[in-house]
């Protein structure tokens, strides 16, 4: 590899809407070797979803001392530097990264992301599907059998080394492959795998942003955008079918999931991060 790569996995605390992390993890390659790596628990603003913990086995009792999200986030962010990313899904997991830089106001970082699923669907191609844990099954990986960010990262790598060494036996022959194939019909002209060359036959190129803003953002509701720039709190009359109420909140991200725009706020009141559609603000106090 002809420059370092920052292999990471996240796991979230949300099994849907918006995602929360709760746990990040990566390894620094150089030439083909992990040389470090980052590990973080993160408190997270919601209560963990029981599904989740199904899936990674992260309970509520395990995050009570963690750091917050924005602590982590800037830990590893100062830890990756200038480093090109690599995930397997990497836009879930750029989502997931995404979503956090916004609720602390950081500016995500540009690099981008090679995606290690792609790569295997084009290239593993003896594995039944392409989940990370059926590939860590097809090629024999050491695995404890836990769904954690640390050890899926060194997964994810160990994916990717896969997919390498198949590349550049295709590089050296690649003749003996199918001549329709557009990878194989890229490769011919390219003499050696780099980290460009894997993120262009990853197809799907993420980039750490933030959430995609509401389509539909009436000027009623301008001040919600000005309160979150200005850390500020703000009032509005809530509800639907007839019933109201006024609430306190303290804005945090705004974005759009699917039909409905979503604001995303600690509520004064209940003391705990809630979610409100846009579409049932009523109207924003003074």
């Amino acid at each position: 590899m002809d420059r370092p790569l920052i292999v990471l996995d996240t796991e979230r605390a949300t099994a849907t809407g918006a995602p929360h992390l709760l746990e990040l993890g990566a390894v620094r390659i150089e030439d083909g070797e992990v040389v470090d790596h980052f590990c973080s628990l993160v408190c997270p603003d919601v209560p963990i979803d029981p599904a989740t913990s199904e899936v990674h086995g992260i309970e509520e009792s395990d995050v009570l001392t963690a750091p917050d999200a924005a602590t982590v986030l800037n830990n590893f962010l100062s830890w990756a530097g200038d480093e090109w990313f690599a995930a397997h899904d990497a836009p879930s997991d750029a989502r997931v990264l995404g979503f956090e830089c916004a609720r602390a106001g950081i500016e995500p970082p540009r690099s981008p992301f090679i995606d290690s699923l792609p790569l295997s669907q084009a290239l593993i191609t003896e594995s039944p599907d392409h989940s990370l844990q059926t590939l860590v099954e097809t090629l024999a990986l050491e695995s404890d059998g836990a769904h954690r960010a640390l050890a899926d990262s060194v997964h994810c790598w160990q994916v990717l080394e896969e997919c390498i060494v198949r590349l550049e036996r295709k590089l050296t022959a690649p003749e003996g492959g199918d001549q329709s194939s557009p990878l194989n019909a890229a490769l011919a002209a390219e003499a050696t795998v780099t980290a460009a060359s894997l993120l262009k036959h990853s197809k799907r190129t993420p980039r750490i942003g933030l959430p995609a803003r509401p389509t539909r953002f009436p000027r009623r509701l301008r001040p919600i955008e000005k309160a979150i720039e200005d850390g500020a709190g703000i009032s509005f009359i809530y509800g639907a079918d007839g019933q109201s109420s006024r609430l306190s909140v303290q804005p945090r991200v705004l974005y759009q999931m699917r039909e409905h725009g979503y604001l995303e706020a600690l509520c004064d009141r209940a003391g705990i991060l809630k979610t409100y559609r846009l579409d049932r603000i009523q109207r924003v106090l003074a």
